[in-house]
Formats: structure tokens, C-alpha cells, sequence
């Protein structure tokens, strides 16, 4: 028998969220210069707010639920809108005018939770109305601004994953288990099984062969990301992108392979006692991985439009400006579609690589097991207590282990260790995220910003603001429809309609932060992670001074028009508008404010460090954790800070590093 639909709300919330879906995006007449398509389509041509109540129903837990409701019910409460906006009428059966004036007013309102209320529903809204295509059609909207998914390859020579079949089974055994798929469980199940362990790998995600990448945004992010996409941090102020697929975020990140800089590891050999790390033996390990995954500094790049007025402007003001090496075989130059997860087999992930070579030496792997606890008895691993999910429902088995290797991500791994009963204080301690934000340059020429290698150069020139390492460093990024709508400022229907439609126009350069100040990963009453962050004073500063920089970039480059994501969305027109100095002041004056600024986090370390001592870390240097024998963590976790640039290489050769060392203690 079908199950009913699971609904979060009451059908007075859901008219409320319905009335908010279509002052998002409503349907309009075409003024001159506006595509009539575009503006004839609304939420209600889609059925946008029940697709959002389904997004938010799978992602959201009870006390965000509760949170939901709450600003649903304020929000359509005569006395609330009548103080916000003027008119004492219950949102819902407001004119799209009145209710367009309410939801702009919440959207730069100076008090954070009604910032929040508006923000977590509408960057949600406004994604999933650009991103959503039915199973056999393109999204209505996409014609507007010439976007499409490419061709798809009808062949990947790669060698596709043979997965075991837990069946009825209860109870498993094996050497070694190990939690994880990505860059640091592929590296770990790859090096352990070459030693002769026998070697069983879970991964709480699905596997997805090539074939199964179809470039289409939404599905993409439902079947591939944690929590479909929407992950965040308790506030809502930061969006994570993580993935939850085999292979994890190597599946689905943009393929930047950047060692780490030799400061950042001396600073955790020296301040951290991570022993080896500032040696030769880890840069071998980093040459290692580096060929594994065919990293090639000398390989010739096709830089697409997007980098190449990245690269001008950074030329013409006179910034430093690097290339970034990638780890690919035989990849086109016109996809741009990566963090969908590569169809062409060309991205040289773990799936790739590491697990086909742990599968080559007699490993096993399971996919959709998520592991609940680690056990251990007078202080040793014993094995674990899995959940695996799969045409036979939900149950749980035991695995029975002398060794546990943790690679969970930074997010995971300390919800594990804190599931299973481990005290130490450092455990989801000093998460750091890179926060990032962009700022978007609108220029004469076609841009199409999702086509092409996604991100081929980098500029450290404002790496180091503050003379210790933590600045920020500008790059771009492939934008596709869902992205771009999610980062662009809503002013109002008509205004957001018009800012999508120059999409083919947009280039963007994104403002990646390191974060001097950390967070902190608990556990929610239900034991899922829970992610508690904010941005310091100095850390917002520094992503202030990127925004900057980043539009001087566009400017200089030759934008028509450059575009702060700050809530108002402050624009300015070189040939118009006069002084550049001073309207940057004013964005300077207004700041970055939490969900002010659309943020995300693609990187995730640090939650689970290495350190010498319990005192200041949760392994030792090794990667075993100081209170359970043969628990080791290999994964961003273990990473003493962030990194600074994007960190698969480093977690790649953390792992390998550890590994050699797992071995010699099993």
C-alpha cells in the first residue's frame, strides 16, 4: 500500500507558504526588454510550494519545523504585517504589491530571525523553481537564458563498482571496517587492503554509475548532497554542501587539487605536534595520491569564458593570479557540469581510483549503511551497530571488527564519535567551513557560466590579511540556474526575474574565506549532527574586503554592471555611475550580516583534530583516538586547521600519510 505523503504543515500554513511562493515568483506582463516567457511563469506553474514543503519536510527536523510554522503563522497575522509593511490583513489575501513591500522589508530586516524566516524559505524557493525539470522536459525557465544540460556521453570506460548484498544478515565481519567512501575512506580502504586486511567499507549514500548523471540540477542535489542540498548551520546562515554519494565529495566536488601550503604544515607540526607532517614522508604521500588521481601541473587547460574574464581582471589591476590543477583524464572542455557527478567517467574520484583499487584486492563495500556507533569494550573497537537501508526496508546490523577507521566527514565523524560514547572535549570542537560568498559581474558577451572546466585559476592576493595566514582567496564557479537563483538578492519578483534572464551575461567570482574562528558539530535530540557556527567580527571583515576586491576585479575586467550579494543587491555601472571608490564605502558600510549574504560551505575540517595531546585534539598523530584503541579518524576531520585552499588534496594525502601508520599499529 503507498504511504500518504508526509505533511509538515497545516492547510492555514500552507496557504501562507503558497501566498509567499508566488510573491517570489509571480506571474507578471512583460515590460520592454523582459522575455514574455519569463515573466508569464509563476510558483503555481510548477506547484512550487508543495515542492518546497516536501524539500523542507525530508531536511528539516521537529525544532525547525516548529521554527517554520511559527514564522508562517506570524507572517500571516494581521498585526504583524500591518507593523512591518502597513496593511492589517492576514498575508495570504494581501495584493501581490503589499506582499512583495513585506517580504523585501524582512529580507534586509535588522533583527536576525526575521532575516532568517525569509531567507531559509526563499533561497529554497527560489533554487528549487530554477532547478526543477520534469522527468522528460527542461525547466520552463531555462529557454530565457539559453541554458542547457549538454549531451550526455554514450560510453564511460570506467570500470563500474560491484557492491556486496547484505541480504538478511545480521551480523558482518571483517578486519577493518572503515566509515566512508571519499577522499579520506577510499584512500584508507585502498592502502589497508593492499596490506592484506580484509577490508569492509560503508557509505550511508548510494552508488550512482555514470550513466545515472544526467546534469539535472535538482535530482542532482536530492540524490547526491547531505540532506538533499540543504544542509546548514543552526541559525541558517550558512548553506553546506557535503556530499552523500559513493565516492563522497570527490563525486561531486569541482576537481580543484591544490597542495597545501608548506606554512600550514609547519604551523601543525610546530603547534600541534602532528608529527611527520612538515617532512618528507607527507609530501610523498601528497605525491602519491597526486598520481593516483591524475593531477597534472603541466597538463594544458581550456579555461572557459567564465575564468578567462577572471583572469583579465585580475591581469589588468595587477593580482596575483595561479592556476589550479585538477584531477581529470580526457576531460571536454564544454561540460561544466562536475558537481552533478561526471557522466563521462573523467573525474578521477575515489570511485574512480581508490575504492577500484581496494575492490581489486578483495575489499567489499556497502552502500546505504550509516553507522550508528562505534563499540568498544575496556577501551578497545569491537565493531559497529549500521543501519542499512534498501529494498528491504530499514535494520540494523552488527559488524564485528578489530579496527574501525572513521572517514565520515567533518560534519559525521564527530557525530559518530559522540554516538558511541567518547568524552573527549575536542570532539566536534573547531569545525571550520570556509565560508564563501559571490559577487556576480554582468558583461556585453555571452558568459554561460556553467559551461566549461569549472575552476582553473585563483588569485591569494588577499590570502593573508591579517600577517597569520587568514584571508581570503578569490576563484569562480560553475552557476547553474538553482545556484544562481539561490545567491541572487530578491527584491522583487519582477527585479529577480530580470536579474535570472541575464544569467547567460553573469560571470561571478567567488570570495572563499579562511575562518579564524570555529564552530562546533553536536548532536540533536534525535542524535543526528547538528552544526553550530557564526562568523567573527574579523572573519566577516575579511569576506568584506573579497566582495571588494572581487567587484574591482569585475570592473576591471570590463563588466557593465557589478553586483554586490549584499540583501539590497548594490550595483554599480562603470559607465554611469561615478566614483568606484565610493560606492564601494557603502558596501563597506553596510557589511556582511548573517542572512543578509547568501553563504555556503563547500569545505569541512577540523571537527575531530590531530594533536599531540587529549588536551588539545581528539587523535594523536597517527590518527588513532586517544580514548579507544584502534579507532582512527582519516578523514577533513583530523585536519588541525582549515586548510586555506580547498582541501581534497590535503585530505588525499592526510589520509595516506595516517595510513601507512594504521598499518604499522594493526
Amino acid at each position: 500500500m503507498a504511504q500518504p505523503p508526509v505533511t509538515i504543515l497545516s492547510p492555514l500554513e500552507r496557504q501562507t507558504l503558497s501566498a509567499f511562493c508566488d510573491t517570489l515568483v509571480p506571474r507578471l506582463g512583460a515590460d520592454a526588454g523582459e522575455d514574455p516567457r519569463l515573466m508569464a511563469l509563476s510558483a503555481e506553474d510548477v506547484g512550487l510550494a508543495k515542492l518546497v514543503e516536501d524539500a523542507l519536510a525530508a531536511v528539516t527536523d521537529a525544532d525547525q519545523q516548529s521554527e517554520l510554522r511559527l514564522f508562517l503563522g506570524l507572517l500571516e497575522g494581521r498585526a504583524f504585517n500591518g507593523l512591518i509593511g502597513g496593511h492589517w490583513q492576514p498575508f495570504s489575501r494581501l495584493p501581490l504589491e503589499a506582499r512583495t513591500k513585506i517580504l523585501f522589508t524582512l529580507a534586509k530586516h535588522p533583527i536576525p530571525p526575521l532575516r532568517k524566516g525569509f531567507s531559509g524559505i526563499a533561497r529554497l524557493a527560489l533554487s528549487t523553481f530554477y532547478s526543477a525539470q520534469p522527468a522528460t522536459e527542461p525547466n520552463r525557465s531555462h529557454a530565457s537564458f539559453n541554458y542547457s544540460v549538454p549531451p550526455r556521453p554514450h560510453t564511460s570506460s570506467s570500470q563500474p563498482i560491484a557492491l556486496l548484498d547484505v541480504g538478511a544478515a545480521a551480523q558482518l565481519s571483517c578486519d577493518v571496517l572503515i566509515v566512508g567512501s571519499g577522499a579520506g575512506g577510499g584512500v584508507a580502504a585502498a592502502e589497508l587492503t593492499a596490506a592484506g586486511h580484509d577490508v569492509l567499507v560503508v557509505e550511508k549514500g548510494q552508488y550512482f554509475p555514470d550513466a545515472r548523471f544526467d546534469g539535472r540540477e535538482l535530482d542532482a542535489r536530492e540524490h547526491l548532497y547531505e540532506r538533499r542540498g540543504a544542509l546548514a548551520t543552526a541559525d541558517g546562515g550558512i548553506v553546506i554542501l557535503a556530499g552523500s554519494t559513493l565516492g563522497g565529495g570527490t563525486t561531486i566536488n569541482w576537481g580543484g587539487a591544490l597542495r597545501p601550503p608548506a606554512q600550514l604544515l609547519q604551523d601543525w607540526e610546530r603547534e600541534f605536534g602532528f608529527a611527520g607532517a612538515a617532512g618528507a614522508g607527507f609530501q610523498r604521500s601528497l605525491d602519491a595520491v597526486s598520481a593516483r588521481i591524475s593531477v597534472d601541473e603541466t597538463r594544458p587547460d581550456d579555461p572557459s569564458v567564465n575564468t578567462r574574464v577572471f583572469e583579465a581582471g585580475l591581469n589588468a589591476l595587477g593580482y596575483n593570479v595561479t592556476r589550479i590543477p585538477r584531477n581529470v583524464k580526457s576531460c571536454g572542455s564544454d561540460c561544466g557540469f562536475c558537481l552533478f557527478g561526471c557522466p563521462a567517467g573523467s573525474k578521477q574520484s575515489t570511485v574512480k581510483t581508490y575504492l577500484q583499487d581496494a575492490l581489486a584486492c578483495g575489499a567489499r563495500i556497502v552502500t546505504g549503511a550509516e553507522v550508528d556507533r562505534v563499540l568498544h569494550q575496556r577501551g578497545a573497537v569491537t565493531g559497529a551497530v549500521v543501519r542499512v537501508t534498501d529494498s528491504r526496508g530499514v535494520r540494523q546490523v552488527t559488524v564485528n571488527c578489530k579496527a574501525v577507521v572513521l572517514a565520515a566527514g567533518a560534519i559525521h565523524t564527530p557525530a559518530v564519535l559522540l554516538r558511541s560514547g567518547l568524552a573527549n572535549r575536542n570532539i566536534g570542537r573547531h569545525l571550520h567551513l570556509h565560508p564563501t560568498t559571490g559577487t556576480s559581474g554582468l558583461f556585453k558577451e555571452p558568459i554561460r557560466a556553467w559551461q566549461g572546466a569549472p575552476m582553473t585559476r585563483l588569485s591569494a592576493q588577499f590570502a593573508d590579511l591579517d600577517a597569520k595566514g587568514y584571508g581570503v582567496r578569490l576563484m569562480n564557479a560553475p552557476a547553474h540556474p538553482g545556484t544562481l537563483a539561490f545567491a541572487t538578492p530578491w527584491l522583487s519578483g519582477r527585479r529577480h526575474k530580470q536579474v535570472m534572464q541575464e544569467s547567460e551575461h553573469t560571470a561571478n567570482i567567488l570570495v572563499v574565506t579562511r575562518d579564524r574562528q570555529a564552530g562546533r558539530v553536536t548532536l540533536s535530540a534525535a542524535g543526528a549532527p547538528r552544526v553550530e557556527y557564526s562568523m567573527s567580527r574579523q572573519d566577516a571583515g575579511h569576506m568584506l574586503t573579497g566582495i571588494k576586491e572581487a567587484m574591482r576585479v569585475h570592473v576591471a575586467a570590463g563588466a557593465v554592471s557589478v553586483h554586490s550579494p549584499q540583501s539590497t543587491r548594490p550595483m554599480f555601472r562603470p559607465a554611469r555611475d561615478g566614483a568606484f571608490d565610493r560606492f564601494l564605502d557603502g558596501v563597506g558600510r553596510h557589511g556582511v550580516r548573517v542572512h543578509d549574504v547568501a553563504m555556503f560551505s563547500a569545505h569541512q575540517m577540523s571537527s575531530a583534530r590531530i594533536a599531540h595531546s587529549p588536551s588539545l585534539g581528539v587523535a594523536d598523530p597517527g590518527g588513532q583516538t586517544f580514548e579507544v584503541k584502534r579507532l582512527f579518524i582519516t578523514d577533513g576531520s583530523v585536519l588541525p586547521t582549515c586548510s586555506g585552499v580547498n582541501p581534497m588534496l590535503t585530505i588525499l594525502g592526510t589520509a595516506h600519510f595516517l595510513s601507512q601508520q594504521i598499518k604499522a599499529q594493526l
